[in-house]
């Protein structure tokens, strides 16, 4: 594949401000990495550099630009109010020396302090924009409430709070989209909606997986597109191996449990989840960090319910895959998440996905044969999704079904040919 007049190979600056939570979004773009280093020369810009980072990249060892020392991200109050992580980035990235003769385009991805080195880049150099979704923290109220649904300040503080930074976003994205050379995608048909509804982006139904988007006259993207996440199977084997066996058998419930992956917080839905095994005999494994007073108030609440509740500190990759290999099934609640690789990771070690009906888990779901979308707010259909987990043949229709629908939708070679396809445009666009 021809991806301009210079080269076969792109020389590709892959940009985020920080892989310091290493979640879903973090994990899916080591993966890309990882996946496309035998196809591109990829280099890394980073504020937030971590050694659990640099182990998921591996066999892949791509130069990594990063400060001597780790970006202090500012927190509080003031810093909100006045914008101070996002001059901070900026300070940060002004600070690096990248040599971007040595680029043949850049890729960013959404997150805190990444959009903030957009001035910094050469204009004649390509842009791909991976925005899963706008930031939340400033478009919606999902992220400032605690985890049982109470705002964590005035609702209308909060707007007000993060109006300078909603209008710098704006004002970046828009500096962004008015670059010919730029292509801004969602990663599913759902998060491509949200680009429509936060940033104006018109999203036609129907789009491919890393269809190239019309333009207007002057080149400009006029239409959003969408890449799909993919699920590396090395990582979620069919067989569990050896290095699961050595997770602590003391840090799991000894009655059969669901687990729900991702931070103690509202947005995530641990609340709800919990709540829905009341009555139920199973216990609840909670694996994804959270504030320890938020762990508290979840053991607390699931005391109060008679539900036991299990939060595992940071797992390496194999005793994750141990722990959802033992649940009874893999459940979240999270508010319209835009892709979701959950379900996705749990079909391919044959456990049961049972997710709330909203947002990308519909997506995902959809057409999988395995699993169940529930609607929040059913109750009944929760206690028959958990007592049809336990019907050993339907178990293992799910597994198969599960795991050949990650193999033959999501494999990791149909994420970097999409990602290729709209490099290839911009370069071609570039070079004619």
């Amino acid at each position: 594949m021809v991806l301009g007049a210079k080269q076969t190979r792109p020389r590709l600056l892959v940009v985020r401000g920080s892989f310091a939570t290493l979640g879903g979004a973090e994990r899916d773009l080591l993966q890309l990495v990882r996946t496309a280093h035998e196809r591109w020369d990829v280099t890394i810009a980073t504020l937030t550099w971590t050694p659990e980072a640099e182990a998921l990249l591996a066999p892949a060892s791509p130069t990594v630009h990063r400060p001597a020392q780790p970006m202090v991200w500012p927190e509080g109050g003031w810093a909100e109010v006045s914008a101070k992580g996002s001059r901070e980035a900026a300070k940060g990235w002004a600070s690096l020396d990248l040599p971007w003769t040595e680029f043949d385009a850049v890729h960013l991805t959404v997150g805190r302090g990444t959009l903030e080195i957009l001035p910094l880049i050469p204009h004649h150099l390509p842009v791909l924009y991976s925005c899963h979704e706008p930031p939340r923290w400033l478009y919606e109220d999902v992220l400032h409430r605690h985890p049982d649904g109470r705002p964590k300040r005035p609702l209308w503080l909060t707007n007000l709070v993060f109006r300078r930074q909603r209008r710098l976003d704006q004002r970046l994205v828009k500096a962004l989209l008015n670059r010919p050379n730029s292509t801004v995608f969602g990663n599913s048909p759902w998060s491509q909606r949200l680009l429509e509804r936060t940033y104006g982006l018109r999203s036609p139904t129907g789009t491919a997986n890393g269809e190239v988007p019309k333009r207007d006259a002057q080149g400009r993207q006029a239409e959003a597109t969408h890449v799909l996440p993919t699920v590396d199977l090395s990582n979620w084997p069919a067989d569990a191996s050896a290095e699961e066996a050595t997770l602590d058998a003391r840090l799991l419930p000894e009655r059969p449990y669901v687990i729900t992956v991702g931070a103690v917080s509202y947005v995530k839905g641990t609340w709800d989840t919990l709540r829905s095994l009341a009555g139920t005999p199973y216990a609840l494994v909670q694996a994804g960090g959270g504030t320890d007073e938020a762990k508290r108030a979840l053991v607390a609440e699931g005391e109060r319910l008679s539900v036991e509740v299990r939060c595992l500190t940071r797992l390496s990759q194999a005793h994750l895959v141990s722990a959802v290999r033992s649940a009874h099934a893999v459940v979240s609640h999270a508010r319209e998440e835009p892709f979701g690789l959950t379900p996705l990771e749990a079909m391919a070690v044959g456990v049961p996905p049972l997710m709330v009906d909203e947002g990308g888990f519909h997506f995902t779901m959809q057409a999988a044969g395995a699993g169940r979308l529930v609607d929040r707010r059913d109750a009944e259909g929760w206690r028959a999704a958990y007592t049809a987990a336990s019907d050993a043949d339907l178990r293992r229709q799910w597994a198969e079904a599960g795991r050949h629908h990650v193999a033959t939708n999501y494999p990791p070679e149909a994420q970097i040919e999409a990602v290729e396809r709209l490099l290839h445009d911009l370069l071609q666009a570039q070079s004619s």
